[in-house]
């Protein structure tokens, strides 16, 4: 999505800390595409890093994220937000990983931009190909420029690789020209390097960010029953490309086809609650999990039935941010007709050290410039490496993954130039030789920016009728957004009569008789608050 950064196609409609963004982009071919990014509900629209779970029910405490009208998955990073007194926002930076980055309010005019500043691949496996995303580099400048060869640096750099270049020796003013960034992990675990590009005398950098899943992942399926058919199937993260998903009261593992042919083996596995982890042991399974709540179901090649039989797990961990199995290793044995067995085996991430090593100590960042941030080691005897993350705001749930890579050099990092009046997390993990990470150690500084937002919900507290009017007592709402509230509007509610003012209480006349409702709404820099909850009333 690096191209919603750039280009006269671009519209946002509107970008605010209360109602969050709205843009469109018209694509040649395609009618149009789509960014909207809805604050949490009931509160501003922060930089920092939220963990997206598609469709939120009512009262959510992290955004929703629609990219042509789907919602969108996983880890999402607001790199950059700086918002105006009135909360419009005036600068924006965001990655979604494996799809791309979007910004807007950053890029001087008559300069070089890079389409993308930051890229974050999706989590994958060590022996998958290569995974591509797209770079674009847009001369708005009236004059040519120099390009040099786009080359990558940093200490994954065998992870990563570029290709497929357009990129001449000089590039004309007006014009554009891509390259592709690659990702294939050598190793499991986290890996940051960085592309960098000599643009006329100055050499540009931009962050790479990978990961690798950790361990033993695969499905295996045998036996003479009507599923397997005498044969046995044996599916790899390196000869397949291995999911899990949610499932009822279970999960769902899939092993689809590299040439996207469709799903060679699948493991639905389902127990007695949402969000349970399977208990180590072993126990009987049933059709749909009658009895007990457990079952199994194994589908090879699109054939498969619910049926009794046994499991037996030896591992079996969730990730504690999405609630999927983080860890597994268990074996099964079903009876589909007739007590022949089908047996099969399940791991995902399966591994002897699923140890996270301790985190780094004593983290802190010098107060001159540029600041340097130090640390101290781990304590844990298999901790290798340590990987150093700017995230923007507290870093409350900064992963090895957010945020901007640091370039490690012993027990200290160089933190780049960063906006005044912004605040900062400088994040430090430990990585140990099976790839596991530690938790966070974390160092913050610079100054928390205000956040304007529209005020929270009034309160009406008392209502007076008379022939045709009525008078509405309310108190202010606990929060005025960060700007004073400048007026209050209190109306029917669907608005067909509705007075305004600064103060309470508020009288509305000229009401028809009956019965009616009356709401109070605040107003700000910002924008119009929730309603107070209507209240009932009858006119004389």
């Amino acid at each position: 999505m690096p191209q919603f950064a750039d280009g006269s196609n671009v519209q946002v409609l509107f970008a605010d800390t209360t109602r969050g963004i709205d843009t469109r982009m018209t694509v040649p071919g395609t009618d149009y595409a789509s960014f909207t990014l809805t604050p949490p509900d009931g509160k501003p629209l922060t930089a920092g890093v939220y963990n997206l779970v598609g469709e939120e029910p009512y009262g959510v405490t992290v955004p929703e994220l629609r990219i042509n009208n789907d919602y969108m998955y996983g880890e999402f990073d607001i790199l950059d937000l700086a918002s105006s007194a009135t909360g419009q926002i005036t600068r924006f930076d965001a990655v979604l990983p494996g799809v791309g980055e979007f910004r807007f309010g950053e890029d001087p005019a008559r300069s070089v931009i890079f389409g993308a500043r930051s890229f974050v691949f999706a989590k994958t496996f060590v022996g998958l190909p290569r995974s591509a995303q797209v770079e674009t580099v847009h001369n708005t400048s009236s004059a040519p420029v120099t390009l040099g060869t786009p080359t990558i640096t940093g200490a994954n750099a065998t992870s990563f690789s570029t290709s497929n270049s357009m990129c001449k020796t000089t590039l004309a003013a007006g014009a554009a020209c891509t390259f592709n960034v690659n990702f294939q992990p050598r190793a499991a675990g986290p890996a940051s390097a960085a592309v960098t590009m000599k643009v006329g005398l100055s050499t540009r950098t931009v962050p790479l960010t990978g990961s690798a899943y950790l361990g033993s992942t695969g499905i295996t399926s045998s036996g003479n029953d009507v599923v397997d058919h005498g044969q046995t199937t044996k599916a790899t993260s390196a000869n397949t490309l291995m999911t899990v998903g949610e499932g009822g009261s279970g999960w769902t593992f899939n092993a689809d086809s590299l040439d996207g042919s469709g799903s060679v083996v699948s493991v639905r596995i389902n127990g007695p609650g949402d969000d349970v982890p399977l208990p180590v042991g072993t126990r009987n399974t049933y059709p749909g999990g009658e009895g007990n709540g457990y079952s199994i179901v194994t589908t090879v090649h699109s054939i498969g039935c619910d049926t009794s039989g046994t499991e037996t797990v030896k591992q079996f961990t969730l990730d504690p941010v999405t609630r999927l199995p983080d860890t597994v290793n268990m074996s099964f044995t079903q009876y589909c007709f007739n007590n022949v067995p089908q047996t099969g085996t399940l791991q995902w991430q399966a591994r002897a050290d699923v140890t996270a090593p301790a985190a780094p100590t004593a983290v802190k960042v010098s107060s001159t410039s540029p600041r340097t941030v130090t640390w101290k080691p781990s304590t844990s005897s298999d901790a290798k490496s340590v990987v150093a993350r700017l995230v923007q705001g507290d870093g409350a749930r900064a992963t090895a993954q957010s945020g901007l890579p640091l370039a490690v050099s012993g027990l200290s990092a160089t933190v780049p130039s960063v906006p005044a009046r912004e605040r900062y997390t400088v994040a430090v993990f430990a990585v140990d030789a099976a790839g596991n990470v530690s938790k966070a150690a974390t160092a913050t500084f610079g100054t928390a920016p205000q956040t304007v937002t529209a005020p929270g919900r009034p309160t009406i507290t008392h209502v007076a009728t008379e022939s045709g009017s009525v008078t509405v007592s309310f108190t202010p709402p606990a929060s005025n957004g960060g700007s004073p509230i400048t007026s209050y509007v209190l109306s029917t509610v669907y608005g067909w009569h509705q007075v305004s003012g600064t103060s309470s209480p508020l009288v509305l006349t000229d009401l028809p008789a009956g019965t009616n409702e009356v709401q109070v709404t605040a107003l700000n820099a910002a924008g119009r608050s929730p309603a107070s909850y209507a209240v009932s009333v009858q006119i004389g």
